[in-house]
């Protein structure tokens, strides 16, 4: 992969504001503060923010690898298990299930893993056939079921996976449009419609599409991925292509976890193996990944990316928040996954 690529400059340009601006060393501890100094808050640790902060740092490192990043990602590491007593869990399924992820694109053989994974699975209320947003709690929602059934997916716990994807596809799919909504509770669904609630309902269909076990099952999982990928072509349309902003906080990350499986199509789908019915979702894909890239590097400010493409960033506000500015680095990140299918 070539370093100097124009994708590859820019999500250095991005990963070198985040690490500068954000992540703080102590000693061989690091982690990220939610925004800069002086900006209500600046100072909270994010435990979900840490780890999309993690995951796209090892997309980082896998795609330019060098000894530095290396010795950031040992201490961001750390820095979790030290702020998490060594748990690395909270009472948020949704989040155990991001940092489940995390973990995975971190190592694959890290001793935690099947411990987060075996908790996920017990979490399933089996009188639902889905995970709860929550200990306790009666909203079953994407945001959780999402990720856990990719995390499963890479486990143990494979047929957890798959039931939890198809109780999305049965339960959350809108059928007038095709996109996954928020959630349901009390039997009733929650009709929101979000980016990151799309894009891991593409990578839950592609991580069961990989290992499936016979030609039919892979080809049903690709089918759902296909028709995802064109769902949000469609939802975007009428915006040239660009993802709905969700402001600052947690919704900062909302469009970047959407690139990135976006970018995981393109990739699939691009693939000889993966034949020719579903080829021309690989470009849907890829323009869609690279027109909400563009527009953050056209409309960045003195290193600050926007939480809205559709304006130039601002050195105030929701433009500050630590999710919003690596959200923005993972869309970089997934246009550089694109490089080696797209270009000859």
């Amino acid at each position: 992969m070539d370093a100097t690529s124009p994708a590859q400059t820019r999500a250095m340009a991005a990963e070198s504001a985040v690490v500068r601006r954000y992540v703080h060393r102590h000693g061989p501890v690091a982690w990220a503060h939610a925004a800069t100094p002086g900006a209500p808050g600046a100072r909270t640790w994010h435990y979900w923010w840490h780890a999309h902060l993690l995951h796209v740092l090892r997309d980082a490192q896998e795609h330019r690898p060098d000894p530095r990043r290396a010795r950031l990602l040992r201490g961001l590491h750390r820095g979790i298990t030290l702020r998490t007593l060594g748990r690395w869990t909270t009472p948020f399924h949704d989040d155990v299930a991001w940092m489940t992820l995390a973990l995975q694109r971190y190592d694959l053989h890290d001793r935690r893993l099947e411990r987060l994974t075996r908790r996920l699975d017990d979490a399933v209320d089996p009188a639902v056939g889905a995970l709860p947003w929550a200990v306790d709690s009666t909203l079953y929602n994407a945001p959780a079921n999402g990720p856990a059934a990719i995390a499963l997916a890479w486990s143990a716990h494979r047929g957890a996976a798959v039931d939890l994807d198809a109780w999305v596809a049965a339960t959350l799919d809108d059928p007038a449009t095709g996109l996954v909504r928020d959630g349901i509770e009390h039997g009733v669904v929650r009709p929101e419609l979000w980016t990151y609630n799309q894009g891991v309902a593409i990578g839950s269909a592609l991580a069961l599409a990989e290992g499936a076990p016979d030609a039919d099952a892979r080809e049903a999982h690709e089918a759902r991925a296909a028709r995802l990928v064109e769902a949000v072509q469609r939802w975007c349309a009428a915006d040239d292509g660009l993802f709905p902003a969700a402001g600052g906080g947690d919704g900062g990350l909302f469009a970047g976890i959407l690139a990135r499986y976006l970018a995981e199509a393109a990739v699939w789908f691009a693939d000889d193996a993966a034949g020719e019915t579903h080829r021309p979702v690989a470009s849907v894909a890829r323009e869609l990944v690279q027109r909400n890239a563009d527009a953050l590097w056209a409309n960045r400010r003195e290193g600050f990316f926007p939480t809205d493409p559709r304006r130039t960033a601002r050195a105030k506000g929701d433009d500050l928040d630590l999710s919003v500015q690596v959200g923005a680095w993972i869309t970089l990140e997934a246009a550089v996954d694109l490089e080696p299918a797209f270009t000859s």
